[in-house]
């Protein structure tokens, strides 16, 4: 009888912990996304057989990279959960700076709101702008937009050294988001799709112990690049 009632809990407590997790969207953490990968079809298929398929699409101007604190390439803190972040860039070998839009399609849409944790390096005229759309590839009725500026002011040698919470909300049912904005000064990490807040428990700023240990160059998410 006792087995029994340990199990019942124990279901009961399950079933919760789903629930609240469903509720507050799903997360994007672009684990195991490589250094340089095109995101592309990462989340809709393409990832490895433990990634959820979320019917999630990237258009080809966005790339995963990891940190340096984390043996990658990447000119930024550690993300909030160890795990690679992703940029955009016209190409890979286009100057930074220059104004890219890249799209993120959703095929089966989603409601209520969109968080995700930022990084900017951006001038003092530039800023990026987040578009939420009704229909796929930007099209369709606006739902919501935001802006966002740098983020990084008094870092000091460390170019990229604050990951910042963002989250928007709206109503409807959206299927695209597009981010516009200077190229390869702006990355982004642990996104939830369908929450406004993050599904991730800890606060970001545990992660950004010794960031003083990261390397320099300024306004380039990508250290190799001068």
């Amino acid at each position: 009888m006792r087995s029994f009632y340990s199990a019942a809990i124990l279901s009961i407590l399950l079933l919760f912990s789903a629930s609240a997790f469903a509720s507050s969207g799903e997360l994007l953490n672009f684990q195991y996304l490589g250094n340089m990968q095109q995101v592309g079809s990462f989340y809709d298929g393409g990832g490895l057989a433990s990634t959820p398929n979320y019917g999630i699409t990237f258009s080809s101007n966005f790339y995963g990279l990891t940190s340096t604190a984390n043996g990658g390439a990447g000119n930024f803190a550690g993300t909030p959960l160890g795990t690679p972040a992703v940029f955009m860039a016209n190409s890979l070998t286009a100057p930074n700076g220059l104004k890219v839009t890249g799209v993120m399609n959703v095929a089966p849409g989603f409601s209520s709101g969109l968080n995700f944790y930022y990084t900017a390096g951006f001038a003092l005229t530039q800023n990026e702008t987040i578009t939420v759309w009704s229909g796929q590839n930007g099209t369709g009725m606006v739902l919501a937009t935001m802006t966002l500026s740098n983020n990084n002011g008094g870092c000091g040698a460390v170019a990229y050294c604050n990951w910042t919470s963002a989250g928007l909300s709206f109503t409807g049912t959206a299927h695209s988001v597009t981010f516009s904005g200077p190229s390869n000064e702006f990355g982004l990490a642990s996104m939830t799709v369908g929450a406004s807040t993050t599904a991730i428990p800890e606060p970001s700023s545990i992660y950004l112990l010794g960031t003083g240990l990261l390397g320099v160059s300024f306004r380039k998410i990508r250290s190799w690049f001068v």
